[in-house]
């Protein structure tokens, strides 16, 4: 059994975790062994999140002392709550995966990013996504490929004048 002061702890542990949170997913988890929630975990922390079980009672609480309006069906049933700390797309992205292989066990009951709700299916569209890593290697590499090729364009004039006359002189001698 838990104390009292113990579920105090736990609530205002689960208050800054969402403070600091740029992503939080809540999913079940019954039937998923425990190396393959720990590898889940692992994933999830590479990414710059957290994986973190909470009773629901004391997660119903903390979210709604934090101004979150979350739907009864969250909690129903053993929830997991997925952290994002920094971009919250990859870990996303790692949940949606883990959920795609391990269908009977896993699912996503929906989330937050920010303060803006979101669904199984909105979760699911975003993790589609690409990071923002990847964006600005696509961005970069739009803006490279241009400039690349007008330098190119501008130095081969140059390059076949120097040709020609290396050719003319290669005759003169």
């Amino acid at each position: 059994m838990i104390t009292r002061e113990r579920k105090r702890e736990l609530v205002k542990e689960l208050q800054e975790k969402t403070e600091k949170a740029k992503l939080l997913l809540f999913t079940t988890f019954s039937g998923v062994t425990v190396p393959e929630i720990s590898n889940l975990r692992h994933n999830v922390k590479e990414n710059g999140g957290e994986l973190k079980v909470y009773r629901n009672t004391l997660l119903k609480m903390g979210l709604t002392e934090k101004g979150f309006e979350v739907d009864d069906n969250i909690f129903t049933g053993p929830t997991a709550v997925v952290f994002g700390y920094e971009d919250p797309f990859p870990v996303m992205k790692v949940v949606d995966d883990f959920q795609k292989s391990h269908r009977k066990n896993f699912d996503i009951k929906g989330g937050f990013l920010g303060t803006l709700k979101l669904t199984k299916s909105d979760i699911k569209e975003l993790s589609s996504l690409s990071s923002m890593q990847e964006l600005y290697g696509k961005l970069v590499w739009g803006i490279k490929t241009p400039l690349a090729r007008l330098v190119f364009a501008l130095k081969n004039p140059v390059t076949k004048l120097v040709f020609v006359l290396n050719q003319i002189k290669d005759k003169k001698a």
